[in-house]
């Protein structure tokens, strides 16, 4: 990385408060959320 150059992501692409939330979160916890989210939209739907 070249001196003075920052990654500015965090402050360009958070903007609504559950974007803030989920970019705190660590892969671990995205994996597990992200999955979970699945599971329910599968459930969900197989239980028509």
């Amino acid at each position: 990385m070249i001196d003075g150059d920052r990654d500015d992501t965090e402050s360009t692409s958070a903007h609504s408060p559950l974007t803030r939330r989920w970019r705190r979160l660590n892969r671990g916890w995205q994996a597990l959320c992200l999955g979970l989210f699945v599971v329910a939209v599968h459930a969900a739907g197989f239980t028509v």
